[in-house]
């Protein structure tokens, strides 16, 4: 377990690993099972060696990129020498060579299938870990690149999972127009994903959750440039937009993420799609677009580091970026047709975002108004029309695809249920506490093989509403917290309090939680130690309040004059008095009311 007294965070491993590495729960699962050497599969067992074999694309992957490092690191055949020089001629410095790991592909089409080959690996692996294609005539495969300079594309764990391929000018011409594009990012495997990824990520993870802020840019080389000029919070998509899985990724190391894109049209059209990010994501997404056609590394070199930083400071958010650019040119006092036409695009966005924040909503709201000069209850009322035919448009479309795939042998309750997303777990024999199912679930979506439950399973006494708001993130009372360090202190007596203690006695929703995971621990017939209840709990907020209790007990080791046992008998005692004034008082509200 860990403990941050500063920032008043703690949990387990787990916890500890999704925080640091900025993962969901099954990737910091996954990551601690290969450190223990336990071997972690979803789903049936994959054959070793096979194309389903995490591990062998992992070493897949890992032995051509060594390859095609070591091609540049000691460039032996002339190609090689081309691509060492024609690398320093951009401006990358050795140090970020070897820091990045670029490396060179042989102008052939076995380099790569050929050493798999020799290293015993399938013929269908090279395919499978994306760095060879099958051949046209259906004989055999090829590699995927040829000629180029390679960058290993990371995950999180630093292990290489796919890789991309620039052009090298000399040694394209030869190729003439199949010499492809000028860049090539390896296609999606069972390691790679591009709109879940992100180049160089694994480097300047620290530096971004530092900062509080992350630059996302749109090429490798300008990854790697604004690296050389000392800025760390560096990383760059995979030949795709920026998305709603990068947003969220970034999110969990910082708050602010700024779009830095190349001052082309291309740019200023993507800059446009980013808006709608920008509407339904919690976050301060902004959007620079760099002057002149620029990209990063020509404004570094040419602009330096200062002048840069600059302009991210006071690059605008993605809404005051998409007005700059509907009202370019438009006289917004006089040119009515063009403000009814960018209003109508500015409501059209802000309609596809059903579960936006209504007070960013009305913030939003306010500074169309002072920009078009229209009263907000105006605008409101167009966005409200705007997400009628929003809602008509997707009755629609789910209408046609239940006419394609209707629902073939499921009552109709049952179909809707699936269709939701709501089931009772298989394994389910009787009522489930809906309190053992608050996990927080990353970023609003469930995670995975975690389960979820249907409310109409749960019995009235469960499910109905605590006499007073509670909130599940309320910090214990001193009454609770000395029960519960008690109960942390001498495993035998929290099997004891399992049944003596009536969850209705606590004073906080986040007691009864805790005391909810004991027990569920106590009837699966579990050790009710603090490690496994930091197993079962879910939530990291119980998971700091329960470790929290474990430091402190540390701490006051041999300085308290009762034993647990002592402690436990008071605590009921008092309990027990507690309920008893209760009683009475009801009693004599009894009397009163008669």
């Amino acid at each position: 377990s860990f403990k941050c007294w500063v920032c008043d965070i703690g949990g387990d491993v787990y916890s500890y690993v999704m925080r640091r590495d900025g993962v969901d729960f099954v990737t910091a699962l996954r990551l601690l099972a290969d450190q223990a050497g336990i071997e972690y599969q979803q789903g049936p067992k994959a054959e070793t060696g096979s194309k389903d074999d995490m591990a062998t694309l992992f070493a897949a992957v890992r032995l051509i990129s060594d390859a095609y490092f070591e091609q540049l690191d000691s460039p032996k055949s002339d190609d090689a020498k081309i691509a060492r020089d024609y690398l320093a001629s951009r401006g990358i410095d050795d140090q970020n060579r070897k820091r990045f790991g670029i490396g060179f592909a042989p102008d052939r089409w076995d380099f790569a299938t050929g050493l798999l080959d020799r290293h015993q690996y399938r013929s269908e692996i090279s395919v499978a870990a994306g760095v060879a294609l099958n051949r046209r005539s259906g004989n055999g495969t090829c590699d995927l690149f040829r000629g180029r300079l390679m960058f290993p594309i990371h995950d999180m764990q630093n292990r290489p999972i796919s890789m991309g391929g620039r052009v090298i000018p000399e040694i394209a011409a030869r190729h003439g127009e199949n010499v492809g594009g000028q860049y090539i990012n390896g296609p999606e495997t069972k390691l790679f994903r591009k709109s879940k990824q992100l180049y160089g990520l694994q480097l300047a993870r620290e530096a971004i959750r530092k900062g509080g802020q992350a630059l996302v840019m749109e090429g490798y080389t300008d990854v790697i440039a604004a690296r050389q000029f000392g800025i760390e919070p560096v990383v760059a998509v995979l030949g795709t937009a920026l998305g709603e899985a990068h947003v969220k990724l970034l999110k969990r190391l910082a708050s602010r993420v700024v779009l830095m894109l190349d001052g082309d049209s291309a740019g200023k059209r993507r800059a446009d799609e980013v808006l709608e990010l920008f509407v339904t994501a919690d976050a301060d997404l902004r959007i620079l677009t760099l002057p002149d056609g620029m990209d990063p590394a020509d404004y570094l070199h040419q602009h330096g580091r200062e002048s840069l930083e600059q302009l991210v400071a006071q690059a605008p958010d993605a809404l005051e970026h998409k007005l700059s650019s509907l009202t370019a040119g438009i006289d917004v006092t006089n040119d009515t047709h063009a403000v009814m036409q960018a209003i109508d695009t500015m409501m059209g966005i802000l309609a596809k975002a059903t579960s936006m924040d209504p007070l960013k909503q009305d913030q939003m709201m306010l500074r169309l108004s002072r920009t078009f000069g229209i009263a907000t209850p105006r605008l409101e009322e167009r966005l409200r029309a705007k997400r009628d035919e929003e809602k008509r448009r997707r009755r629609n479309a789910a209408r046609f695809r239940s006419a394609q795939t209707p629902t073939i042998g499921k009552t109709p309750d049952a179909a809707t249920a699936s269709a939701s997303g709501f089931a009772a777990p298989a394994s389910a024999t009787g009522p489930i506490d809906p309190n053992l199912l608050l996990s927080e679930a990353v970023d609003g979506e469930p995670d995975v093989g975690s389960f979820t439950f249907d409310a109409s399973i749960v019995p009235p006494a469960a499910s109905s509403a605590p006499s007073r708001p509670q909130d599940r993130e309320e910090p214990l009372s001193a009454f609770d917290r000395e029960l519960f360090e008690t109960m942390i202190e001498s495993p035998e007596l929290a099997g004891r309090a399992v049944e003596a203690i009536d969850p209705e006695w606590l004073e906080t929703l986040s007691a009864k939680m805790i005391l909810s995971a004991y027990q569920e621990l106590d009837l699966q017939g579990r050790d009710l130690d603090v490690e496994t209840l930091l197993l079962l709990l879910e939530n990291d907020f119980l998971k700091n309040e329960v470790v929290t209790m474990q430091f402190r007990l540390t701490e006051r080791d041999g300085k308290v004059t009762q034993s647990s046992e002592q402690r436990f008998q008071s605590l009921l005692e008092q309990f027990n008095k507690r309920q008893s004034i209760a009683e009475t008082h009801r009693q004599i509200a009894k009397l009163e009311s008669a």
